[in-house]
């Protein structure tokens, strides 16, 4: 008898639910992590003083 594999997928939500309040946060923290991303494109910093000071910054920029 030949056995057969079955594969189920199941649409898993990733991350929180929408909320009112988290919303916001959402959008300012995408937008942040954007101009992070683009601020250390040409960073001469590797591995954790890259990860370090990235986080630095985006710290920074979302005090605001």
């Amino acid at each position: 008898m030949a056995k057969e594999l079955r594969i189920i997928l199941k649409e898993q939500p990733v991350g929180r639910e929408a909320t009112p309040w988290l919303d916001p946060q959402r959008e300012k923290f995408a937008r942040v992590a954007g101009e992070c991303k683009e601020e250390f494109k040409d960073s001469k910093l590797r591995g954790a003083d890259k990860v370090r000071a990235m986080n630095r910054w985006t710290s920074e920029r979302l005090k605001e």
